[in-house]
């Protein structure tokens, strides 16, 4: 093969490296942005799980907040960890008698007035759900 038939077939289009440039750049973000909360309300202390999939991210008003996603991670080894670095960074935890058994917490502080992590029911038998409801002060 001559060198200018070799440079030809070596030669990528520009949009073919426009496109995977895309790609990295999305696919970095994604992944950069699931240890991270998905709103700035969410105390620092929780860690969120590395394979959290966003469903649902909603801010109505000034105070009311919302998400969910989903996770393949034990939950409730998750609300427990989360129960415990709320409790260390000074937030109050309130457990009703009826959540005793559920998959909820609800804390309050630091700005605040409540907010409620709770699992909900998955159609997924490999996936939960965990939604985040909040209204700030």
């Amino acid at each position: 093969m001559n060198k200018t038939k070799l440079a030809q077939a070596t030669r990528t289009s520009p949009l073919l490296t426009l496109v995977s440039a895309l790609v990295l750049t999305v696919t970095t973000s994604v992944v950069a942005q699931a240890e991270e909360p998905p709103q700035s309300w969410v105390p620092e202390a929780l860690v969120m799980p590395e394979d959290m999939e966003m469903l649902t991210d909603r801010e109505i008003g000034g105070s009311l907040r919302m998400f969910s996603f989903n996770t393949g991670e034990d939950v409730d080894e998750l609300l427990t960890e989360w129960e415990e670095a709320l409790r260390l960074a000074g937030y109050t935890i309130t457990q009703a008698q009826d959540e005793a058994l559920e998959r909820v917490i609800e804390f309050s502080g630091q700005g605040i007035s409540n907010a409620k992590i709770a699992v909900t029911p998955s159609l997924l038998d490999d996936l939960a759900v965990i939604e985040f409801d909040a209204t700030l002060q």
